[in-house]
């Protein structure tokens, strides 16, 4: 039975070096904490034709507390959370619903 105190220690081993390694690539800039990691995938890193598609792309006009109301209204339940979503026929708001224990996930046209 010594195998599982070697892998509580190996899994305590892991954890340690995931939570004192993770700053160490973050440095720190004036008064900002900056990642390296984090900077090469920032927004400010894309691609021209890209940034151009999203500032063509239709924006909402249907508030996200709206699309809650209307999921609510329509499905029943109660609203856990909301996001804007961008898909292929336009921006939509994705609704997760709970209704008796279980969770439900609905789609709300984020455009009138």
């Amino acid at each position: 039975m010594r195998s599982r105190p070697m892998r509580l220690l190996a899994a305590a081993a892991c954890m340690t070096a995931l939570a004192v390694g993770a700053p160490a690539f973050a440095q720190l800039d004036g008064n900002a904490l900056r990642s390296p990691l984090a900077e090469s995938a920032g927004p400010g890193k894309q691609r021209p034709r890209e940034a151009a598609a999203r500032e063509s792309r239709p924006k909402p006009n249907v508030a996200p507390g709206e699309a809650a109301r209307r999921a609510s209204r329509e499905y029943g339940g109660r609203v856990l959370n909301v996001v804007l979503e961008d898909g292929p026929g336009g921006p939509y708001y994705r609704v997760k619903l709970l209704d008796g224990g279980r969770v439900r996930v609905v789609h709300v046209e984020a455009r009138h």
